[in-house]
């Protein structure tokens, strides 16, 4: 039987790359999805070129948020509506590989095969390419050095290693949206954090799409070096950053602590009170619990920075 995916695309101001990325949707192998366009109020022509797909395909439909809400709210309330089996994010730039939804949904149903109802997450890797040039720039995962072995708990709360735009989510994983806190500093993050503190993360090694990378990317696929020389640029910022991850912890324990195992919770507790614990032990907990990144560099930046 054929299962339904629903695509969530979050919109704004996205008329300039918008008909290739939606060509690449209809051109997928697997031809049972729905498509719904979150868009954010944008004030170009996105709108009208989703309108005219829309009434050429009856797989896609519009939402237009009534303010302005940020990707994160745009992206998770769009899950909170879904009714399909099967959830999968998609940006306003990019281009899908035509076997995108079928790579992915087979890794979904071998994962399900032990336990289908609990939150399972499936996300690939992506060639970056440059949108000016049209030159591929290498896979995402290799050139940004992201450990994608490490989604426990721990790293996941320091560190995200999904990429939003690839990943696919069973229905099982809405029941524990029922709140969008403030506090979630990117939808996929968040998502991540709840598939493997109550289920289970599966990644699949190879690219599923071509990830542009361009000024007004929200979030880009840059290179490790650019990573190091931002962080050396910007130390206050990174700073902030990391508090911010700390809140965004503190939001997930408020959130799901009655749901969690001894073990989750005081790592999860230990984890939220970084920001109030003494140099020492806030280093001590690092490596104790494992709250740690990819690789040396970004480990030794973490310890001076904390």
């Amino acid at each position: 039987m054929k299962k339904t995916v629903q695509i969530i695309m979050a919109t704004y101001n996205g008329e300039k790359y918008l008909e290739e990325q939606m060509d690449s949707l209809l051109a997928q192998t697997w031809t049972d999805i729905r498509v719904e366009v979150c868009d954010d109020g944008s004030t170009d022509h996105t709108c009208d070129v989703i309108e005219r797909y829309a009434q050429k395909d009856s797989r896609i439909s519009i939402h237009r948020n009534e303010e302005n809400k940020g990707y994160v709210r745009n992206f998770l309330e769009g899950m909170q509506r879904s009714e399909a089996e099967y959830i999968m994010f998609c940006d306003q730039d990019d281009i899908w590989d035509q076997n995108k939804i079928e790579v992915t949904l087979g890794a979904m149903e071998q994962a399900e095969r032990g336990s289908a109802d609990i939150p399972i997450l499936v996300f690939t890797d992506a060639i970056n390419f440059d949108s000016d040039t049209g030159q591929d720039q290498g896979r995402f995962h290799e050139k940004s050095h992201l450990n994608i072995k490490k989604v426990d708990t721990a790293h996941l709360f320091m560190e995200n290693k999904v990429i939003g735009c690839t990943v696919m989510v069973n229905r099982a994983v809405l029941p524990y949206l029922t709140e969008i806190p403030q506090e979630i500093r990117v939808h996929d993050w968040w998502l991540a954090l709840i598939c493997s503190h109550f289920g289970q993360i599966v990644y699949v090694d190879r690219p599923t799409l071509r990830y542009r990378q361009h000024s007004g990317n929200m979030i880009g696929g840059s290179s490790f070096g650019s990573y190091v020389k931002d962080r050396l640029a910007g130390i206050r910022d990174q700073r902030e950053a990391l508090h911010s991850s700390y809140r965004q912890g503190q939001a997930f324990l408020s959130l799901y602590s009655d749901r969690m195992t001894q073990e989750q919770r005081e790592t999860a507790q230990k984890f939220a009170a970084l920001a109030e614990t003494g140099w020492f032990m806030r280093r001590w907990n690092m490596m104790k619990y494992g709250f740690t990144k990819s690789g040396m560099v970004r480990n030794i930046g973490l310890f001076f920075l904390m």
